[in-house]
């Protein structure tokens, strides 16, 4: 009578293979999660981009030279409008989060 060799070959291939597939959704789940930070990143500035926007066209006709505003929609933004150098600028802030636009007259 003979003697398997490949008695623990199983349990040692299970285990290989729970191992990898462990990893492979390891991987994927923080590749997601990256993905999500991002995501909500780009919505957020759209977010600002999209109220700035509408803020310039409301103040458009009747624009000082000079301005600072708060608005209040779904967050706090806060609006400066103001001229430099032939430069026309607007400055939006969210929080931490700071866009400012200039353009020439």
């Amino acid at each position: 009578m003979r003697k398997s060799l490949n008695k623990g070959f199983i349990l040692m291939e299970s285990l290989l293979a729970f191992g990898v597939l462990t990893t492979c959704i390891f991987l994927f789940l923080s590749v997601q999660s990256v993905s999500l930070q991002q995501s909500a990143q780009l919505q957020e500035q759209a977010e600002i981009l999209r109220v700035l926007y509408e803020e310039v066209q409301n103040q458009q006709p009747s624009l000082p030279a000079d301005l600072s505003y708060t608005t209040d929609r779904n967050n706090t933004y806060q609006l400066k409008f103001w001229q430099k150098d032939q430069l026309q600028q607007v400055q939006i802030k969210k929080g931490d989060i700071q866009v400012v636009i200039k353009s020439e007259d």
